[in-house]
């Protein structure tokens, strides 16, 4: 699919320091400068440039570290965007090198990341969008007060299942109409509770 863009942008990060980040927002593009950050809460999607724009390339959740790459290149490999409100905070900001442990430790994480993501682009389509749901609600405090997903863009959600943005709409519609997915709220402002996206019903 095309995306945006593929023109690097040299600014830096959109924050320097912790906080939170605005779903939507940029987080850091392509080819500029500055340094890793691990992922407090949230989700974030992670472009490449390409010929034809930006391509999706994985997602980052609660824990996960992303642009590790500057510790070697000094330069982002990919651009980074809040597909949920993220809370970030500099990762070995305060070290002059992490330790082989710790790397080893991340580069088995973002293996098993990679595994997960892969997994969202097969099977049925209410698999995929069902699935795609899970892995952003992991991180949500679950019991008591149901607590709520932001949807991102039908664009990223299709992107990231490799299904067709109407497919995407379907699925969420039929989800909801049948009763195994609690969709409120109506385009931008749509929401599904945690409890229905892991099969709990409220």
């Amino acid at each position: 699919m095309k995306g945006e863009s593929s023109k690097p942008d040299k600014a830096g990060p959109a924050r320097t320091k912790a906080g939170t980040i605005a779903r939507g927002q940029t987080i850091y593009k392509a080819d500029a400068e500055g340094g890793a950050w691990r992922v407090l809460s949230g989700t974030v999607r992670l472009d490449q440039p390409g010929p034809d724009g930006l391509q999706f390339a994985g997602m980052a959740v609660t824990g996960d570290v992303i642009g590790a790459e500057t510790l070697l290149f000094g330069r982002y490999t990919f651009t980074a965007r809040a597909l949920s409100a993220c809370v970030l905070e500099p990762w070995c900001a305060d070290r002059a090198e992490p330790s082989g442990q710790l790397l080893l430790g991340m580069l088995a994480a973002t293996e098993e990341r990679m595994a997960e993501v892969l997994a969202l682009r097969s099977g049925k389509a209410g698999e995929r969008v069902r699935r795609l749901f899970e892995f952003m609600t992991g991180g949500l405090t679950r019991g008591g007060r149901a607590a709520k997903l932001a949807l991102p863009r039908l664009k990223d959600i299709a992107e990231i299942t490799d299904l067709s943005v109407e497919t995407v709409s379907r699925t969420i519609s039929h989800l909801g109409a049948e009763g195994t997915l609690e969709v409120s709220g109506r385009y931008r402002a749509r929401h599904v509770t945690a409890e229905s996206v892991f099969g709990v019903r409220s």
